[in-house]
């Protein structure tokens, strides 16, 4: 782990960034909560249009097999995280990829894909923080990583920002997201296989595979993190992710 300087965040740094993706997000119809952690929102594309190559996406992932991508995309969260930490400057993609040693069928494909993403910090079998979005906001995956990697520590609003001190315990996962599939809230489907989104208007929620024991508490958590009532009538979508990284073990409390 690298030592801190400062705790800090490079605010010029992430300004920066951040407008970058802006410019670059993808234009469409955006809901109220599609971006955990409650970052700027930016436009993405409607749900029935969203990813028809996020299966492509996907299938791509596996195919370059787990050990294989997983190792360099967490050493990059990793070392972004921590930079971000400790406010100091982060190095360019080209140089994250080549400290993250990833082979160029991997940096190929992280650098020609774009999809949604999630980045997710677990510490003591609970998450400390996640951010992301089911639709692409950057150019392609690798600068996705990145940024969302820069902004997990100190903007989910929902939780404290993470300190220094609490970095050595801490665990990171990536999960990269698929298309998104209208279902009927009653039917049924593994929560370790797929995640839901819901949206009523501008209100929307996501719970990732594997947060939760059943799909009916997948919905209702789902439902809580966009603010809408059970009386309330909203869309609900499943989605399936290629995941890097740790996984919560629901058996101890969870």
């Amino acid at each position: 782990m690298r030592r801190c300087r400062s705790s800090k965040p490079n605010i010029l740094f992430l300004v920066m960034v951040c407008t970058l993706c802006v410019i670059l997000a993808h234009a469409g119809v955006v809901g109220d909560n599609e971006l955990y952690g409650e970052l700027p929102r930016v436009a993405a594309p409607a749900v029935d249009r969203s990813a028809t190559g996020a299966w492509d996406v996907l299938s791509e992932m596996r195919a370059l097999g787990r050990l294989e991508v997983e190792g360099p995309v967490l050493q990059i969260v990793r070392e972004c995280v921590e930079l971000s930490v400790c406010g100091r400057p982060l190095p360019g993609v080209t140089r994250l990829l080549g400290d993250a040693d990833a082979k160029p069928e991997v940096e190929q494909a992280l650098v020609r894909r774009s999809a949604g993403v999630f980045v997710t910090v677990v510490r003591n079998n609970s998450v400390r923080a996640c951010v992301g979005s089911v639709w692409p906001q950057c150019a392609n995956l690798v600068d996705e990583i990145v940024y969302l990697a820069t902004q997990v520590a100190a903007r989910d609003f929902r939780r404290a920002p993470i300190e220094p001190w609490e970095l050595p315990t801490c665990e990171y996962a990536v999960s990269i997201v698929g298309r998104l599939e209208r279902v009927s809230p009653h039917e049924e489907w593994s929560p370790k296989t797929y995640g839901v989104f819901v949206r009523a208007g501008q209100k929307s929620g996501v719970i990732l595979p594997g947060e939760a024991l059943t799909h009916a508490k997948q919905v209702s958590w789902a439902r809580d993190e966009a603010g809408i009532s059970p009386a309330e009538r909203c869309e609900v979508y499943r989605f399936q992710t290629v995941k890097f990284g740790c996984s919560l073990d629901l058996r101890r409390g969870q």
